[in-house]
């Protein structure tokens, strides 16, 4: 056995880079603690206060997309017409694959 293998074969750390993975490491936790310090308390001076306005316009927006995903996940559409892709509903969907992957799960 030779002097610069432990018991394990692994040839030992060197104190350089043993010193390089303590800078790393402190380096790293010093990164994200700025990072912390940026989110939370430097003061975002140039965002305005939400109004009423802004929330009520936020609100409509939200309406309108929610009223948008549930109208595609439960309308028939054809997408395509020459590859013959088409837009179903979502559970008539789970009507058709299920079956498939549990045939395919018993194979």
């Amino acid at each position: 056995m030779s002097d610069d293998h432990d018991l394990h074969g692994a040839p030992e750390t060197s104190h350089s880079n043993w010193t390089l993975s303590v800078i790393g490491a402190l380096g790293t936790m010093l990164l994200f603690g700025l990072l912390i310090f940026i989110a939370y308390y430097v003061p975002a001076s140039d965002r305005e206060p939400a109004t009423a306005e802004l929330v009520e316009q936020r609100k409509a927006t939200l309406a309108e997309l929610k009223a948008t995903e549930a109208n595609a996940a439960t309308s028939y559409k054809v997408l395509n017409k020459e590859t013959g892709q088409v837009q179903i509903p979502v559970e008539e969907a789970m009507k058709l694959v299920v079956p498939q992957l549990n045939e395919a799960n018993e194979k």
